[in-house]
């Protein structure tokens, strides 16, 4: 178990680092890893899909531009889902940076792309809803 904190620490080195070779390299000698990364990043992703749909809910609601605090009570309501401010609004600018959505004066809203994966989401979601 120590070993294997070890190699995470030193693959999460050479991630960040960004040579590719050595992140191969690694991933090839730690096959493990590999399955490691890839479940962390679905988990970072449907948190950025739960954003992404409260504030598709709330646009929706309110007919244009939503301010933080609504977002943060359409994941409370809608999702039962508690994040603190200050974690919603780091994963909207990321998600702005990826063109998905954008900062407004009044607050934010979805892009067409944005809107598309709001859709997907929530789409899934009455899915695996039983009435």
């Amino acid at each position: 178990m120590f070993k294997k904190k070890k190699i995470r620490e030193a693959f999460d080195e050479i991630f960040k680092s960004g040579n590719e070779k050595k992140i191969k390299s690694m991933l090839e000698e730690y096959p493990w890893l590999l399955e490691e990364v890839s479940h962390e990043m679905n988990e970072v992703m449907v948190e950025e899909q739960q954003i992404i749909a409260a504030l598709g809910v709330m646009e929706d609601e309110l007919g244009g531009p939503t301010p933080i605090k609504d977002i943060i009570l359409s994941l409370k309501v809608d999702f039962d889902i508690e994040k603190p401010e200050e974690e919603v609004v780091s994963t909207l600018q990321n998600l702005a940076k990826l063109d998905l959505v954008q900062k407004n004066t009044d607050g934010w809203s979805l892009t067409e792309e944005g809107g598309r994966i709001c859709d997907d989401y929530l789409n899934n979601a009455l899915e695996d809803f039983e009435v």
